[in-house]
């Protein structure tokens, strides 16, 4: 389904959160005329390699589970575990306090649901070392990470158990577009069978209901009419790849 961009109204929850995400994902043919038009050259993105680790069941997914590993060429990479969805009020106030642990609302024309995510630095020779099964998965992730993964994942689950998902090459911009006054991502997923293209911009949570509001203003005036698509973007990876071993 395709059409004008319509989000719900900002939920009372909001201020709980620290960032609120606009999105709006497009096919790939769509997106290239979108990005075209909003000024961004898709031959000037950087690439990114992004992995996903599940077990081959996807057993991770149906927990509410997302535990990402991205790497940049050789400039950088980071490890993320995030949980999806997250209530807000029943996060440890601890963990919350802690660098790099983040909560998120995400709005797009399907609806909106609220993340928690604990993400680290790497290198990106620390990527290389593990997507190539030199080193366990867990060597990506500090000892926080683990444990926050430990205390969702379901009994019995590991890291070094998990099975590995990807590459998916993503080409990704960011910028500035006219008409609109917060920074904008663009970036084109590669998946095998159907790339697409997501527009999204983080905003304040104190500019969230501002910035709902102008969002579908801003998208027609540029002739955008986002897809509602099944899954997100974790889901759409871990079903388009084949699982593969890690470690050993």
């Amino acid at each position: 389904m395709s059409g004008r961009y319509a989000v719900p109204d900002v939920p009372g929850f909001v201020d709980a959160c620290d960032t609120v995400e606009l999105k709006a994902v497009l096919p790939e043919g769509e997106g290239r005329r979108a990005a075209a038009s909003l000024g961004f050259d898709l031959a000037e993105a950087v690439t990114r390699e992004v992995f996903y680790l599940d077990t081959p069941a996807l057993g991770l997914e149906r927990a509410g589970i997302i535990v990402r590993v991205r790497r940049t060429g050789a400039s950088g990479a980071d490890a993320t575990v995030r949980l999806r969805p997250a209530d807000p009020a029943a996060i440890d106030p601890d963990l919350r306090r802690r660098k790099g642990f983040t909560v998120e609302l995400d709005m797009s024309p399907g609806g909106f649901v609220c993340s928690a995510s604990l993400k680290t630095r790497l290198a990106g020779a620390t990527v290389a070392a593990a997507v190539g099964r030199r080193t366990p998965p867990s060597a990506l992730f500090t000892p926080r990470q683990g444990r926050l993964f430990h205390a969702y994942a379901p009994h019995g689950l590991t890291l070094d158990g998990l099975s590995l998902f990807g590459p998916v090459p993503v080409r990704r911009l960011a910028g500035s577009a006219h008409g609109w006054p917060h920074p904008l991502s663009v970036q084109l997923w590669e998946f095998p069978a159907e790339p697409v293209l997501e527009l999204s911009s983080r905003v304040a949570v104190a500019d969230a209901a501002q910035a709902v509001a102008r969002w579908p203003v801003f998208l027609d005036r540029h002739r955008v009419r986002p897809w509602i698509f099944r899954h997100t973007k974790a889901q759409a990876a871990l079903r388009a790849l084949e699982p593969r071993p890690t470690y050993g």
